[in-house]
């Protein structure tokens, strides 16, 4: 085997064992949320993750460009890294800031409590400093690196989401452990890739960069998580928890290729990318047949898994269905990531 293919054989094995530690604890926390939580209350949880999720796409899109940004950088590297991780800090504090208004009139729209949503966005404050740090890892290939900040970031929000939800079994419960975790995370990644990182200024066009590739992931991560809001509203309460246990495996069916684009994006962002992008697609189809497929033949027990026995009826039939969609959207990504 060739030297950069077992650099790509090394980074898919690391990074996607993280990223099957840091999401499967997310899947984690919802699983455990289903069962301590009303079904009411689940569904406003449903909501809450699907306006965060939305919202981080911030997150991420801090992450394409630092690692953009690092992967062609040369002798100035480490003035691109520093200027990553200020611009990320900055955003992070001005979702935190803008969160605090924006808090009030969704929570009144989404009948979720305020602190609830106060919280899950002060919440995201702290990814971006994390994803700004793991973008840092992304675009030197360090991949052992990125996969324990992937790790420290996913682990410490679940974890902590769950240990709260446990103890105080309420959504506002859940918002609290998440963002004790996020906080956690995101400076335990930034000590374990980056520590000491900084710089006084802000990279030229960096804002206009970052503007870019957050609008684009804007309009995807909205198309992938508007129907659980949508829900919320048009649905009974109990009706929108049900859903919301079905887009949980959207969501498994849409993450569960992320090491893909992780490992391939450095090489993605390069003239002589067509290659890259075909691999790139060719795995994250393959990976959303099995899943498909799977959901298919074994709906009951996914949904059993999932969710529980009470929405086993209702949604075991349709599993397949959330399944595909979450991989067709899967496979959106990777066509979106080339373009960027």
């Amino acid at each position: 085997m060739s030297e950069p293919r077992k650099t790509l054989a090394k980074g898919l094995i690391f990074v996607g064992a993280a990223t099957l530690i840091g999401n499967g604890a997310a899947y984690g926390l919802s699983i455990i949320a289903a069962r301590k939580l009303t079904q009411a209350e689940f569904g406003a949880l449903g909501a809450l993750l699907g306006i965060l999720i939305i919202v981080s796409t911030l997150s991420i899109a801090m992450q394409v460009v630092t690692a953009r940004r690092v992967s062609t950088a040369k002798e100035n590297r480490g003035e691109v890294e520093g200027q990553a991780i200020r611009l990320s800090i900055t955003i992070g504090a001005s979702i935190m800031a803008l969160g605090l208004l924006a808090a009030w009139p969704l929570s009144i729209a989404f009948t979720i409590p305020y602190a609830a949503v106060a919280m899950g966005f002060a919440s995201l404050g702290f990814v971006v400093l994390g994803t700004g740090s793991m973008g840092i890892a992304q675009g030197r290939e360090e991949h052992l690196r990125f996969s324990f900040g992937f790790i420290a970031n996913g682990f410490g929000r679940a974890g902590f989401g769950i240990l709260f939800v446990l103890i105080f079994p309420t959504i506002i419960g859940v918002s609290a452990g998440l963002l004790v975790g996020c906080a956690i995370g995101a400076i335990v990644s930034y000590l374990i890739i980056c520590p000491g990182t900084w710089s006084r200024s802000l990279a030229k066009g960096g804002a206009a960069e970052f503007g870019h590739v957050a609008h684009a992931l804007i309009v995807l991560f909205t198309l992938t998580n508007i129907d659980v809001l949508l829900a919320r509203l048009f649905l009974t309460e109990d009706q929108s928890g049900e859903y919301s246990v079905g887009v949980l495996l959207a969501k498994i069916a849409f993450f569960l290729p992320n090491a893909i684009i992780i490992v391939l994006f450095p090489k993605m962002t390069s003239a002589d990318s067509r290659r890259t992008v075909l691999v790139a697609t060719g795995l994250t189809a393959t990976l959303g047949i099995v899943i498909t497929t799977f959901s298919l033949f074994f709906g009951t027990l996914v949904i059993q898994i999932l969710g529980g026995a009470d929405y086993v009826a209702e949604l075991g039939p349709e599993a397949w269905l959330f399944a595909l969609e979450g991989s067709a959207f899967a496979l959106v990504q990777v066509l979106l990531y080339a373009r960027l």
